[in-house]
């Protein structure tokens, strides 16, 4: 009877569903979406196009995407975040929002870094500055996650705030790497980072002042203010598809500026919004203009700690190489990688027996820190280096593949705004249709077959890159096709990953297990992905550092050859299963409610 009442009390009208999304929170999950998905691609993805018209060459290129391993070992620096309490900020904002506050003005800081450095003459700042943005923005997103299960009620809520967050991130991918291209295209790459930078300030100030009057409404008149300038460009740009006096070039010119008009009203309400949000003192604040601009001077200070320290190690280590007669190419540097990227799964494969042969009474067993790592390789034996080959495995080719894309589309001659219409406004949505698919084959073929036709259309994804490379540049089709056929094939093979790893861990140790397929999943494939610009190099035919189009179109190919172990082993999906039960001591599963804020 309790389990019927229980079950009853769980359903929720569509009006009580919707009235979820309407909570302050979920609203603000979504600008902090906006603005953890805001650097992520103006590090590297959209800095690399700027990197190839400066005549930055494709090994270069590539090594610049490294700087996203920052997300990897976040959890170095996250301990600092979790337990120190940033000054004057903590005491208006709270510990949470006050360090998310803090890495938001250094991700804006570094966007401005960006915008002035020039890639052509000074290198050195540009990949100081991108480094600074990834540091910055994976902090935030330390902050982020923090807040989010704080924040939450209870379990069911803490679906709805990822599904906003996930939008929210959606729309600042699309922003960042869409919208900045159209800008960059129309005036310049300096112009389209500092409008960025203006663009994550809007999002920390709405984030500042979201729980006092009018703050809510100002979130609402910042995001219709930033749809609106983004779907205006994007429109304004897929008009220029036509010829003048096309009917479709009047009718998407219309459509564009229709939105401006919408977004110039907008931003007259988000000013009135923030100023009346502004002149409101919550009950409880602890606003002072002294501990704001303590607050202000430690984010800076910061800022600027970090970057000295990175500028040393940058300036020192290449000396410390050459007074140890040291001396590494770029190629030494891939290999380098390549191994690195191998090691994880070696010293897997080497510790499996050991770990294999511990005793009930290992002490090792009862420890909160090492049970979860020892449980997966107790359970799954010589399986889990199989899993772990796996997961490391199928993603490898899209990861490999998406860092050369942008510099391929640039290399055959599209602009900025070609490419940013296509690849970064259009992309983006399209991966829906994956995501999709993949729900739909998980339910009517099953996981395993759902694994294999992710792994091959992934290959065939990548495929298509490498056939639009030998395409004239005259017509957007090529770039339209090989972006649809890339982005769908993406979103569904990921999506039945991810639906794999959460099948393969241990419901008493969830979090840390799907942490270490995550690190498995992202790090050795990202420092391979590092490389793909020596590749190009080498696959041009020795022209020096000069970069062909036959040598992205055999990249492409080799990157669609590194999913081939992925489809081999896809078929073994099944089979990679616990052989004996766990011994280790754990607590029992949370129970729901019981890590609510």
């Amino acid at each position: 009877m309790s389990e019927v009442a229980g079950a009853a009390e769980g359903k929720r009208s569509l009006k009580e569903t919707l009235r979820q999304f309407a909570q302050p929170k979920i609203a603000m999950m979504l600008v902090l979406g906006f603005t953890a998905g805001l650097p992520f691609l103006l590090y590297f993805s959209t800095l690399s196009v700027w990197l190839k018209e400066s005549q930055v060459d494709e090994a270069l290129i590539g090594f610049f995407s490294w700087f996203g391993l920052a997300y990897s070992f976040k959890f170095v620096w996250a301990p600092l975040v979790d337990r120190f309490d940033p000054p004057g900020l903590a005491r208006i904002f709270g510990r949470r929002r006050a360090w998310i506050f803090v890495a938001q003005i250094g991700v804006a800081l570094a966007m401005v870094g960006i915008g002035f450095s020039n890639p052509a003459g000074s290198l050195a700042a540009t990949a100081l500055f991108s480094f600074l943005m990834a540091f910055s923005s994976a902090t935030q997103d330390i902050g982020i996650d923090a807040w989010r299960i704080e924040a939450a009620a209870n379990d069911d809520e803490q679906a709805t705030l990822a599904a906003a967050y996930q939008y929210g991130y959606k729309v600042g991918m699309v922003i960042s790497g869409g919208v900045a291209l159209v800008i960059a295209g129309v005036a310049n790459f300096p112009v389209a980072y500092w409008a960025m930078a203006a663009t994550m300030g809007l999002g920390a100030l709405v984030f500042a002042i979201w729980d006092r009057r009018f703050g809510i409404q100002s979130a609402a008149a910042a995001g219709v203010l930033l749809l609106g300038i983004g779907m205006a460009s994007a429109f304004g740009s897929f008009a220029g598809i036509f010829e003048d006096g096309n009917v479709w070039h009047i009718l998407l010119s219309a459509v564009s500026w229709l939105l401006y008009t919408i977004s110039a009203f907008a931003a007259l309400g988000f000013v009135y919004a923030v100023v009346q949000a502004l002149r409101d003192r919550p009950e409880g604040s602890e606003f002072s203009t002294g501990g704001l601009l303590v607050g202000l001077g430690f984010a800076v200070g910061c800022f600027a700690l970090i970057a000295l320290v990175a500028a040393l190690i940058g300036f020192l280590l290449p000396k410390l190489l050459t007074l140890a007669g040291i001396e590494m190419s770029r190629g030494d540097v891939a290999t380098l990688a390549i191994y690195i990227a191998a090691a994880p799964i070696l010293l897997c494969a080497v510790s499996i027996p050991f770990i294999r042969r511990l005793k009930a009474e290992s002490l090792a067993k009862k420890s909160p820190a090492l049970a979860p790592f020892l449980d997966f390789f107790w359970r799954h034996g010589w399986i889990a280096l199989l899993i772990l080959l796996f997961v490391s495995s199928y993603r490898l080719s899209d990861i490999v593949m998406g860092v050369m894309a942008k510099p391929a589309y640039t290399h055959m001659g599209y602009s900025p705004a070609d490419i940013g219409v296509i690849s970064g406004t259009y992309g983006p949505w399209i991966i829906f249709i994956g995501v999709a698919l993949a729900g739909v084959s998980a339910l009517k073929f099953g996981l395993r077959t759902s694994l294999i036709i992710g792994a091959i259309v992934s290959v065939l994804g990548n495929l298509t890159f490498s056939w639009l490379v030998m395409q004239p540049s005259d017509t957007l089709l090529p770039l339209f096709i090989a972006v649809t056929a890339d982005n769908i094939a993406g979103g569904f093979a990921g999506t039945v990953f991810v639906a794999f790893m959460s099948t393969m861990v241990s419901k008493s140790f969830a979090g840390t297990q799907y942490a270490i397929f995550s690190s498995i999943y992202s790090l050795g494939p990202k420092l391979v992905a590092g490389t793909s610009g020596v590749m190009v190099t080498a696959f041009s035919g020795g022209a020096g550092d000069e970069a062909t189009i036959s040598g992205y179109s055999t990249f492409f190919l080799v990157a669609a050859i590194l999913g081939t172990p992925a489809i081999l082993l896809s078929w073994f999906s099944t089979r990679m299963k616990p052989d004996r039960e766990s011994v280790f001591e754990h607590a029992p599963p949370a129970t729901p409610g019981q890590d609510k804020a």
